[in-house]
């Protein structure tokens, strides 16, 4: 692409020496540093390893899951359960690494230096937090995994109207946005959605949800009279907002969404309630090994319904008999109903069979024959 000869000689400033004329960008920009200097600071203080925690944030922040809930975090079960929707404006400020920071970051700072040039503050305001809480309601719906945090889903909506934009915008719109190259934002919005289907632990759904509501908003930004068009069509993104929650705030046809208020109920301590969430789970799907052996190593945990923990490990045993992790939990079951020498030989073959030591699972074989759970004394 050739030189504009009336661009703006700013154009050719990196987008963090311009950040003091985009006061928006800037903003959000500050508020995720400060959301995770205060989670990895809190996750470090309550660390028995501080160190140890310290070095693995440049990838995962361990053990920050409380903290990033108690921090806004969009946990599906405090929505669902509690009511806390504000989690849905929240979470698009905190992360999980510093390598998801700093990606974040970087990418809101590069798009959101251009949406703000574009279009002013409040409107890129308004893509960032309506996008981030697009993504955040297709999370809900989608139950794709219990906790979501981010700022991809604000960046990738401010990306679609960016690109939209430079694809069909005004010709006065077009060239304050010259040099964004049209493929180049196309590759980058493609290569994050295709992170999303190859990647374990990315919101996909969050992604797509913040990209077609970035999207939508961006069509009504492209007009450039205030007309009827325009109110109907903000009418028609809140009300495609508004859609997605209603089916968010309780999705009964997914398995997930069963599952996750099973696990929700085991943490406060109402196992009946529990009992009837996985039955629900599993019912829908009956032969899930990964599912009926997450649900029996969580009683096993909680020391509860051994017994149908037990039918439940059996079950995943029978889908996978050599997975170690069904043998582990197996084990680790009548290690608690007090069967050390049952046990032994299923939490060995696990050990055996696992592609590297895992800690837990060693810790099951030393801790065996003093896991029983202690039995009511009437």
């Amino acid at each position: 692409m050739q030189a504009d000869p009336e661009q703006d000689p700013d154009d050719d400033m990196a987008w963090w020496r311009r950040l003091p004329q985009r006061p928006v960008t800037a903003t959000l920009i500050s508020v995720c540093l400060l959301a995770y200097t205060a989670s990895f600071a809190a996750a470090v203080a309550s660390s028995a390893e501080p160190l140890d925690t310290a070095l693995r944030s440049l990838w995962s922040l361990e053990g920050s899951e409380a903290v990033l809930v108690n921090l806004g975090a969009l946990d599906l079960t405090h929505v669902w359960v509690d009511g806390e929707w504000w989690r849905v404006l929240t979470t698009g400020f905190l992360h999980g690494s510093w390598l998801h920071l700093l990606l974040n970051m970087t990418a809101l700072g590069s798009i959101g230096d251009w949406v703000e040039h574009a279009w002013g503050p409040w409107r890129t305001l308004l893509l960032f937090l309506a996008s981030s809480a697009g993504g955040c309601l297709a999370s809900l719906m989608w139950c794709e995994s219990q906790l979501v945090v981010g700022a991809s889903a604000g960046v990738l909506g401010q990306a679609a109207a960016l690109w939209l934009a430079r694809r069909f915008g005004s010709e006065d719109l077009q060239e304050k946005i010259f040099p964004i190259s049209v493929l180049s934002l196309g590759i980058l919005i493609g290569l994050c959605l295709s992170l999303g289907l190859v990647i374990p632990g990315i919101a996909q759904a969050g992604h797509i949800g913040g990209l077609i509501t970035g999207a939508a908003l961006g069509v009504l930004l492209l007009r450039r009279r205030s007309t009827w068009l325009n109110s109907l069509g903000g009418l028609g993104v809140a009300g495609g907002l508004l859609t997605v929650a209603l089916l968010g705030r309780a999705p009964t046809w997914q398995v997930q969404y069963h599952a996750m208020l099973g696990f929700r109920a085991t943490v406060d301590g109402q196992v009946e309630a529990a009992k009837h969430h996985f039955d629900d789970a599993l019912t829908r799907d009956p032969d899930n090994g990964s599912l009926l052996n997450a649900v029996a190593y969580q009683l096993a945990l909680d020391g509860v319904e051994l017994e149908l923990a037990q039918s439940y490990a059996l079950r995943a045993l029978s889908t996978d008999p050599a997975n170690p992790n069904f043998l582990d939990t197996l084990g680790w079951i009548f290690c608690r109903k007090g069967q050390a020498a049952a046990a032994d030989p299923l939490l060995r073959a696990a050990v055996a069979l696992s592609d590297e030591a895992v800690p837990e699972v060693i810790a099951h074989v030393d801790e065996c024959s003093s896991a029983a759970v202690p039995r009511p004394i009437f």
